[in-house]
Parts: structure tokens; C-alpha cells; sequence
């Protein structure tokens, strides 16, 4: 059997006002992401990739509050593998290609401990409700002020199912991937609640995505995402990660 013993909580936290941009995109593009031991999860023979932003509330590291800002944002750019065990279950998880927050310290801390590739930036979000209860949702992120911008509109009672389709397939992976050597694949599970999905009525995504993510990802900046989702989010867990024999 493959299964490890079961690894403490590393990281606790709420996550918070999560939106999704949805992207169909060429495997090829991101077959030189994949750590080793995994490979990319389809999902009705399409290849997703997710712009994804939202809060990072009430952080604690080993049950304390952790850094000097306990709340923060994030935006990352993730797609999907699975990785299959010797007992032939599969496990579906993710793969970041960048993550952003607004503290070179956070940054620090997930690179050295979990090898993922974070960055800090000038970050921002205004989030509110409207007369109409709608609400409205934007979040920011730059170098040199907030020159990326993803906005959403949250219309009222737009939740879905979230049983069936893309909504369940892009919110339901609990596992997370990253290599810190070619030949190193450290793997991480991260827990939550089922999360209900919503729809959005309008959305905008003005994102240099070349400058941020490199140039295998500039087609983003020209192509409209298959969909894009709102979650309320819940209170999650991150587990000690471990290496993949």
C-alpha cells in the first residue's frame, strides 16, 4: 500500500470571496509543469487552467497566529493532475505556476517549505454589496501599482448545484503538487468543506499574463475563459507535505 500516515496540520486559515476564470487550454502548453509521478486530469477531454483570486483570513501556522498580517490576498495561476497509487486510486490536485501575495516574508516561508513558487506584489481587493444585493467583487495586483485587475459581479441566489460539470471538477481537488528538484515531487493535502458555486453576470480580466506567468501563458490575455465561478469559501487546512517515493 501507498498511503502515507497521516501528516499534522501545517497551515489553517479561512479562505474567503474566491473567483474563478476558467480556461481550456493546450495540454502541451503545460506538460513541462507537471512534477514527476503525476500527470494532467482532464476533465471531458479538456485541459483547464485557473486564474484564481481571493482572501486569506485568520492564518495560523502550527495552531498560532502566523506573520505579521494574518489576513492577505491571493491570485494564482493553477491547472490540474492527478497522480495514481499502487493501489489504483487516484488522487486529483493541483499544480501552481505562480502564486501572489502582498508579504515577501509569506513568499519566503511557502517557497522554502512547500517549493512553490510565490512572489509578493502590491496587492488590493474592494469588496461589496450593492442595493440590489448584488455583489461585487475586484481584486489587483502589480509591481508598480495595481496594473492586473479581475472583477466579478455576484448576482443573488446564482448557486448551482455544484454536483455535476466543470464547477465540482475545478473546486474539488485536495491535493496539491510542486517540485522543488526536477526529480523531487512533494505532495501536500489541503482540506475544506464542499464549497458552493456560484455564477457570475459579469466578470472582467485585465491580466498581462506574459509579464506574470511567462510566455507559454501570454494566449491567456487573448482568450475568453470557458467559465468563470464565485465561491463563498469555508475554513481550510494544509498539511505537511511530503516526498513522493
Amino acid at each position: 500500500m501507498e498511503e502515507p500516515r497521516k501528516r499534522p496540520v501545517f497551515l489553517a486559515a479561512d479562505w474567503h470571496n474566491l473567483l474563478f476564470a476558467n480556461y481550456a487550454i493546450d495540454p502541451e502548453v503545460l506538460k513541462p509543469f507537471v512534477p514527476q509521478r503525476t500527470e494532467l486530469d482532464f476533465h471531458d477531454g479538456s485541459c483547464y487552467i485557473s486564474l484564481v483570486a481571493f482572501q486569506f483570513l485568520n492564518t495560523k501556522v502550527f495552531g498560532f497566529p502566523a506573520f505579521t498580517k494574518r489576513n492577505f490576498d491571493e491570485i494564482n495561476l493553477r491547472f490540474y493532475v492527478k497522480r495514481t497509487l499502487s493501489n489504483g486510486s487516484e488522487r486529483s490536485g493541483v499544480v501552481f505556476i505562480k502564486e501572489i501575495v502582498p508579504s515577501r516574508l509569506i513568499a519566503w516561508v511557502a517557497r522554502t517549505l512547500y517549493g512553490e513558487n510565490y512572489v509578493a506584489m502590491d496587492m488590493h481587493h474592494d469588496i461589496k454589496s450593492t442595493s440590489n444585493l448584488e455583489t461585487k467583487v475586484i481584486y489587483g495586483c502589480g509591481e508598480h501599482g495595481l496594473t492586473n485587475r479581475f472583477s466579478a459581479v455576484v448576482p443573488p441566489e446564482t448557486e448551482t448545484d455544484g454536483n455535476d460539470g466543470l464547477e465540482s471538477y475545478i473546486t474539488e481537488h485536495y491535493w496539491g503538487y510542486s517540485s522543488f528538484t526536477r526529480d523531487r515531487t512533494v505532495e501536500y493535502e489541503v482540506k475544506h468543506p464542499k464549497w458552493a458555486v456560484q455564477r457570475v453576470s459579469n466578470y472582467s480580466i485585465d491580466f498581462d499574463f506574459e509579464s506574470l506567468y511567462g510566455t507559454p501563458h501570454r494566449l491567456l490575455s487573448e482568450t475568453e475563459p470557458t467559465s468563470v465561478l464565485f465561491c463563498k469559501g469555508s475554513n481550510i487546512t494544509v498539511h505537511r507535505g511530503s516526498r513522493i517515493p
